[in-house]
């Protein structure tokens, strides 16, 4: 038995994958001179600049969840450069951006996917523990429901939960339900159409339309999600092959929405009663490890503001757009009702922590990132790609972004957890992946997790 299970790790397959794990801890190990010397000079110059911590006489006791994401990081450090008080929570206990100097205290919750009762009633724990006043959910997919039950459990304790309802939540997280809502208030969506069996793909009449089609799962799918395969296929064969690699059923369903073809935008939107109170639009990019802020995009905005208004939603929505090559129109695809990475734009912004705390009405519109904030990236994966560049104009555009943009989790006031995300964290998931290897995608730095 045991030889067996040797002999099946000697696959070529697993091989090939701890063979990706080990390309990438080499990486680490060979970076790490450059985040210590960082991270040194770093100290240096903060404990020469320090600044005293700013006393606000209305700070709230604030948790946030998700602690392992940048995003969360974000959040954290814009609340406490305003003077609340922050606790971080996440699932698991590695992950060190709990050593901010930003976090007064960090807890381990339940998790979240194997039993949602054990997750809310950790929460509630925590709350009751630390008196928090807002819980700020900045968790990942399959935390949306139960942080609208969280929301509910925590009413009693006069705690303000930054997230909707679950009847909206449920509308906006599922692509079907979203784009029909969209349509009926007569905002730009693709044509979508509801799939739950592989004969509606192959019984539709594409001579009809004047579009191709895409798929996409309902459910959220981060691996499946950038596939572009447009239908029909050449051939009816080459469809029946390609729906036979998808798990397409009544409690699987998916979509076949329209493929505009155009320049895709990610959003953020924090909102209050209907009220789009901060709000920043990127343009997305492979796999969404590049973000700068783009102001010059008002329809976007528009949609985003009339869409909020009139579904009268609270909490955090981000939507994703196609902006039509062909009519220069935004055309909403899905909707993410929770903190998008995009929040990471806010990074020298003083205003984010108003739009959690405060509910009075913004007299000037959404706070938005500054026009000058530069482009955030995540240090790591740029040196890969550097790695693997193949153009001298490639290698040139990730050097101007390495000078010229903004490392996500890099800080002069809050370095520690630069240095140790990248030094101890990243390299633990990796010995983790490298000891039960499994078919991924990608090294996630942002999200500390592979996909």
């Amino acid at each position: 038995m045991y030889m067996s299970r040797v002999l099946s790790n000697l696959k070529p397959y697993y091989i090939y994958e701890r063979a990706r794990i080990v390309g990438y801890l080499l990486l680490f190990l060979l970076a790490f001179p450059v985040t210590l010397v960082i991270t040194l000079i770093t100290l240096v110059i903060h404990c020469v600049t320090r600044k005293p911590s700013i006393v606000n006489p209305n700070a709230k006791r604030i948790l946030i969840s998700g602690g392992g994401m940048t995003k969360a990081l974000q959040l954290v450090r814009s609340l406490y450069m305003a003077g609340h008080y922050i606790v971080l929570t996440e699932e698991y206990p590695f992950t060190t951006h709990r050593f901010s100097r930003c976090i007064s205290r960090f807890y381990v919750c339940a998790f979240t996917k194997t039993n949602h009762s054990d997750y809310i009633q950790s929460i509630v724990d925590i709350v009751q523990r630390e008196r928090i006043d807002i819980f700020i959910p900045a968790s990942h997919s399959w935390c949306e429901c139960a942080d609208s039950l969280v929301k509910e459990a925590l009413l009693p304790l006069n705690c303000v939960t930054v997230q909707g309802d679950l009847k909206d939540l449920e509308m906006l997280s599922n692509k079907y339900e979203f784009c029909t809502r969209a349509r009926s208030l007569g905002l730009s969506v693709p044509k979508t159409y509801k799939i739950t069996d592989p004969k509606q793909v192959l019984e539709f009449d594409f001579s009809k339309e004047k579009c191709q089609f895409i798929l996409k799962c309902i459910a959220d799918d981060i691996v499946t999600r950038w596939s572009l395969t447009k239908l029909p296929c050449q051939t009816k064969q080459q469809t029946i092959d390609y729906l036979n690699t998808l798990t397409i059923s009544k409690t699987n369903p998916w979509i076949m929405q329209e493929f505009i073809p155009g320049k895709e935008y990610c959003t953020h939107g924090t909102v209050h009663n209907g009220e789009l109170r901060l709000y920043a639009c990127c343009e997305s990019s492979p796999w969404l490890l590049h973000y700068k802020h783009v102001d010059n995009k008002p329809l976007i905005l528009q949609w985003v503001q009339d869409f909020c208004l009139r579904t009268n939603i609270s909490g955090q929505a981000s939507f994703d757009f196609i902006e039509s090559y062909e009519d220069g129109r935004p055309y909403a695809i899905e909707c993410n009702p929770r903190t998008h990475t995009a929040i990471v734009a806010f990074y020298n912004h003083s205003g984010v922590a108003e739009t959690y705390v405060d509910t009075k009405h913004l007299l000037h519109g959404p706070i938005q990132p500054y026009s000058n904030t530069r482009e955030c990236y995540w240090l790591h994966h740029e040196l890969w790609d550097l790695l693997n560049v193949r153009h001298m104009e490639d290698f040139l555009r990730i050097l101007r972004r390495l000078f010229n943009g903004k490392e996500a989790i890099y800080s002069v006031e809050d370095p520690l957890p630069f240095f140790l995300h990248y030094t101890l964290h990243m390299p633990y998931v990796l010995i983790c992946h490298l000891l039960n290897p499994t078919p991924f995608t990608k090294v996630d730095c942002n999200l500390s997790l592979i996909l």
